[in-house]
């Protein structure tokens, strides 16, 4: 059995904060969606009924409706049914999508999709940190993106929010008494400066050797200009830095990203081994996402952090 010529499959970037890839299978009544290459979330796409009590008694535009969980193992978990919608199609949508799934999970991880990027600009108006993506031709996606200019490190209600070994020796705490996290907030802090006082941000649609650096009503004469492809930070964040302890917050930042990090595509082999050997501190989490790694250099490396999270749960 095949794939459905209809069904799609590719991975999108989940940005600011970067937390690696969502891999999608969607088919012409749904979508699924994977974090980890096993679990998905089933989402049936439907036009909701209009009630008795709508003075509209057309159906709405179709949108998405989460169905339930589905992993190979537990089967499908469904959600309530939203009322709005009809039992017999929905069902009928999840059980086709969960047929597609269960042929397309084996190519994990799957191609990634066309993107525009969103990119926080430094004060030479250059690339420094991505911010924002949306899939070629989606327009929508794009309204009202040009305000959010800032650039996000995680921390907020994460369960491993970022730690720096540099801040923690020189005696700031991860956490205060209010909450807050000092080394995420440092971090940031010294992002936003470098980013400058106006915070610009510009659209590129990166393909061939150059991103076109497409219209941005907030950084007049920027628009149609061209950059190099090796303008732009492979790890999502400028990592070269005069300013040594930024230079140093960013390099800890990545270490702890690296989990996540490895999930990225077109990563040159010198790069993806330095991630895999800082990624291995997290076996955890390196555990739970590694299916949608695109490649794997050292696979000693991999198989040592899948046996210490492993040893980890059974201690748990």
């Amino acid at each position: 059995m095949e794939l459905d010529a209809n069904t799609r499959c590719y991975c999108l970037r989940r940005v600011n904060p970067f937390l690696g890839v969502v891999a999608v299978v969607g088919t012409s009544d749904g979508r699924a969606l994977t974090l980890d290459g096993r679990h998905w979330q089933i989402q049936v796409l439907a036009r909701p009924r209009s009630g008795p009590w709508s003075r509209d008694q057309e159906p709405g535009a179709a949108r998405y409706f989460n169905f339930g969980a589905w992993s190979p193992t537990a089967g499908l978990a469904r959600v309530p049914l939203n009322p709005a919608l009809d039992v017999e199609s929905s069902l009928a949508a999840s059980t086709a999508l969960i047929a597609q799934v269960r042929l397309a999970a084996p190519n994990l991880p799957f191609a990634p999709a066309a993107e525009l990027e969103q990119w926080l600009l430094d004060e030479d108006m250059r690339p420094l940190a991505l911010i924002g993506t949306a899939l070629i031709g989606d327009d929508t996606a794009l309204a009202g993106r040009e305000q959010h200019a800032a650039w996000n490190a995680g921390g907020r209600g994460d369960t491993r929010p970022f730690c720096s070994p540099t801040l923690t020796a020189q005696g700031i705490p991860e956490r205060d008494d209010s909450g807050r996290r000092p080394h995420v907030e440092t971090l940031e802090r010294m992002i936003a400066n470098a980013a400058g006082a106006r915070r610009h941000t510009q659209w590129f649609r990166r393909d061939g050797a150059y991103a076109l650096g497409l219209e941005q009503p907030a950084a007049s004469g920027l628009s149609g200009r061209r950059l190099a492809q090796a303008d732009f930070p492979p790890l999502t964040i400028n990592t070269q830095w005069t300013h040594t302890a930024t230079g140093r917050l960013v390099g800890e930042y990545i270490a702890w990203l690296s989990p996540y990090l490895l999930a990225l595509p077109g990563l040159d082999e010198a790069t993806r081994h330095d991630l895999e050997r800082e990624a291995v501190r997290h076996a955890t989490l390196v555990d739970a996402i590694w299916r949608l790694y695109p490649r794997v250099i050292d696979d000693r490396l991999l198989k040592q952090a899948r046996v210490e999270a492993s040893l980890r749960r059974a201690a748990a």
